[in-house]
């Protein structure tokens, strides 16, 4: 396992010679992305409070590395009911993140993709730069 300035490597990406590389403190409470040459000359680096706006970052500089300019698709978190199938009622939740170029084709993506005959509620929201923080207090599958 790599390491940088207190920084464990957990994600890369190889574009050409150079890697853009993730890095997490031991606390998890803080992230940084830096380009990388030669697989131990850090530079450039860019730093953050939160995973998904480092992962984010970590994927736009690739992707900028690749001639880019700006992702033409977005982060978009889903929550979607699950519901029993004979009654309809509510038994759980199923959240994730699905990439789209808009909020509907990202309600699209998700039913297709983890609706199912199971589920009978859709919300869907973009992705902040700074991400969501939450918590989950209850479970509601019986």
């Amino acid at each position: 396992m790599r390491t940088n300035a207190g920084y464990t490597i957990t994600d890369s990406v190889h574009v050409g010679d150079v890697e853009f590389v993730l890095g997490e403190q031991e606390n998890g409470k803080q992230f940084v992305t830096w380009e990388c040459k030669a697989g131990n000359d850090y530079c450039w680096g860019h730093y953050f409070d939160s995973i998904t706006a480092a992962k984010r970052d970590l994927l736009i500089r690739a992707h900028e590395a690749l001639g880019g300019k700006e992702p033409a698709r977005k982060p978009y978190f889903f929550c979607m009911t699950v519901c029993a199938r004979r009654t309809g009622a509510a038994i759980g939740r199923r959240c994730g993140v699905v990439f789209a170029d808009s909020r509907e084709s990202a309600e699209s993506t998700a039913w297709e993709r983890f609706g199912g005959n199971s589920a009978c509620k859709l919300w869907v929201d973009e992705v902040p730069e700074e991400g969501y923080d939450y918590n989950v207090y209850k479970s509601e599958i019986i």
